[in-house]
């Protein structure tokens, strides 16, 4: 981020991060104090695999990833014999400390109550997201669940999926939420938009299998309606494609979406689908990019090839909306630096693959970009902005390497057609500390750096020299309570973002989400500012001063 100087309030800022920064010492030197060991009667399921040499390779590459001893064990099932991966019988203490480590890592895991010889039950984990009855999902074809993300949707499909089998081998779930949201802001907009945003939004996941889990459909509309912002009521199909899986490769065809990077803050090297700014500022929201994607699974790593066929427009908030640009911008009259425009056929190649406990993605896409640039332009006596796609190449990498509970994430990039070659860089660690304060809880501490070669030249960004730090809480109980608190501060100005993100179930039906941004540091903008400093690329963020606010949503799930 770039701004003027507000020096009354640096300070605050600074007592801010000192106390934070003492609160998180703290409680590191808490979690030192070790906890009594408790007899063993559990153990971590890692997935099911129709072909024994596949669960052996999966637990090879876990027992890289993971300090633990794994092991596969043959399961007669009523569609046939599975081989599982599991761990022997953990005390709750390497409970704790493995399933923390799983949870960082992405991976998917299911624990086992009783003895190795005779378990009496499996359930999915808080981490884990279930699709198949008792006692696991099976991994589809031969491809082992690498990097599969933690899940916020309650486990019951498990239910679902064994309810929707039929004869036939078909097997089908259906997930339907409703969400009440609404946002409080401080105060009124630098336009007169109102404090007070409430809104509806409705999501269905329809997913159905069949020929032995490989060949799969899916869909999941989803719709919102705003009260206040037009351009905040829309529809979008955010997935809707066919898979089919062979023994060494994937074929997706529709829309879907796929997600790259390792770091918490700034998504830096995701690019495959566009932001939908309406939903949420912090550009994790996407739109679904309809696509062809084939997947090659071999033992030096997968690889991915994208034909990513149309072009989707970001969505901004309007003019009674809130966290929006100065200046309004005609998303009707966007401009193609291709001829073809939206129908403009992008590509994307990725390898990714895993040594011990370092995950690496090395990817290269050449397309139309996602980030938009914007020209002023005359409009019954007032000025607009005009979205502007550029075809741009760009080369990147992913990197997490795992060692015991610290995290080293690295994200970076070079991107070419969109103005000068430039590179940027996010790069940090996450500390996880186990059974904070003696509790089943677990803290961790996030640290990144992000860094962009263009400075104020930067249009897409505003995050060019600053600095994160975090603290993500996981209570491990039943009902998945989970919060993530982050200040970003630009270390040559005084900007900065404080960001709040919590969540927690409510029985099985319902779960409520609680969201905070503040933004500092810079002068908010005067009203009727002329054009040169409503546009001022040193000043991004001084249109978001008048924009802070608490968001509380109600979601329940049928």
């Amino acid at each position: 981020m770039s701004g003027r100087r507000a020096a009354p309030r640096r300070h605050e800022v600074r007592r801010a991060g000192v106390w934070l920064l003492a609160a998180m010492l703290a409680l590191t030197a808490a979690a030192g104090a070790a906890a009594a060991a408790a007899a063993a009667t559990e153990s971590l399921v890692f997935g099911s695999f129709r072909s024994e040499a596949n669960a052996r390779g999966w637990a090879q590459t876990l027992d890289g990833r993971l300090d633990a001893d794994f092991r596969v064990e043959r399961v007669h099932r009523d569609d046939g014999v599975w081989w599982r991966v599991r761990t022997g019988p953990l005390t709750a203490e390497a409970m704790d400390a493995l399933s923390s480590n799983a949870r960082a890592q992405g991976l998917s895991i299911w624990v086992v109550r009783g003895t190795l010889e005779r378990p009496s039950t499996i359930t999915a984990s808080t981490s884990a997201e279930s699709i198949d009855p008792v006692p696991e999902p099976a991994a589809a074809g031969t491809r082992p669940p690498v990097a599969m993300a933690a899940a916020s949707r309650p486990a019951r499909r498990a239910a679902a999926a064994d309810a929707g089998r039929d004869d036939g081998g078909m097997r089908s779930y259906t997930d339907f939420d409703l969400g009440l949201q609404s946002r409080a802001y401080r105060q009124r907009g630098l336009f007169g938009q109102s404090r007070f945003q409430p809104s509806f939004s409705a999501r269905l996941e329809y997913q159905a299998s069949w020929n032995d889990d490989r060949s799969t459909f899916k869909a999941v509309p989803f719709v919102r309606v705003d009260a206040e912002d037009d351009e905040r009521t829309h529809a979008d199909l955010r997935e809707f494609y066919y898979t089919r899986v062979g023994p060494d490769w994937e074929l997706h065809v529709g829309a879907r979406q796929i997600f790259w990077g390792v770091t918490e803050f700034n998504h830096l090297v995701d690019i495959v689908n566009q932001t939908d700014l309406v939903e949420d500022i912090d550009t994790e929201e996407k739109l679904g990019q309809p696509m062809v994607q084939l997947s090659l699974v071999r033992d030096w790593g997968i690889v991915d090839l994208f034909l990513l066929t149309g072009f989707r427009e970001r969505t901004f908030p309007g003019d009674d909306g809130r966290l929006r640009l100065p200046v309004e911008v005609d998303t009707d009259d966007a401009w193609y630096a291709s001829g073809a425009g939206r129908n403009r056929i992008d590509g994307a190649v990725r390898w990714s693959h895993h040594l011990g406990p370092l995950s690496l993605g090395i990817h290269h896409f050449s397309g139309t970009s996602r980030d938009p640039r914007f020209t002023p332009v005359a409009d019954g006596g007032g000025v607009v902005l005009r979205p502007a796609y550029h075809v741009i190449d760009q080369t990147g990498i992913d990197a997490q390497a795992i060692f015991g509970d610290w995290a080293w994430k690295l994200e970076a990039l070079t991107r070419s057609g969109d103005g000068d070659r430039y590179h940027a860089v996010t790069a940090g660690f996450e500390r996880t500390l186990v059974g904070v304060l003696g509790t089943r809880s677990d803290l961790g501490v996030v640290v990144e750096y992000m860094y962009d070669q263009r400075d104020e030249l930067a249009h897409n960004t505003l995050f060019e020299h600053d600095l994160a730090v975090g603290a993500r809480w996981r209570a491990n109980d039943l009902a998945d309570t989970t919060a993530l608190l982050g200040v970003i501060q630009d270390v040559r100005t005084d900007e900065y973002l404080v960001s709040l993100e919590a969540s927690r179930r409510l029985g099985a039906s319902w779960q409520m989400s609680l969201e905070a941004r503040l933004f500092g540091g810079a002068d908010p903008l005067p009203a009727g500012a002329p054009l040169p400093v409503l546009l001022d690329g040193r000043v991004k963020s001084r249109a978001l001063q008048r924009d802070d606010y608490l968001q509380l949503e109600l979601t329940r799930y049928f």
